[in-house]
């Protein structure tokens, strides 16, 4: 069980470089993600392991992304946080 969520956490991780690779921020990729793929939306903790494989995100960063996901704050403020934390 274990690996086959390892390989579904590298195949959205490349999803998501994929994404960045056609001009899309870290916070619209997150948003895609979770549109794409729902079951993220329940699992913050995934979401943020993809973002972090993909990216190299700090544990900060992550914070921001599970607040985003839980509605603590707007896809704006999260793209504001994420650019100023890189």
């Amino acid at each position: 069980m274990r690996e086959l969520m390892d390989e579904e956490i590298e195949r959205l991780a490349r999803l998501a470089v994929e994404y960045h690779g056609i001009g899309c921020s870290i916070a619209e990729i997150a948003d895609l993600l979770i549109d794409k793929h729902p079951n993220l939306r329940l699992a913050p903790f995934r979401l943020a392991q993809v973002l972090r494989s993909a990216f190299g995100l700090s544990v900060h960063d992550l914070q921001y992304v599970t607040a985003w996901v839980q509605g603590e704050i707007s896809l704006e403020t999260l793209e504001e946080r994420l650019q100023v934390t890189r």
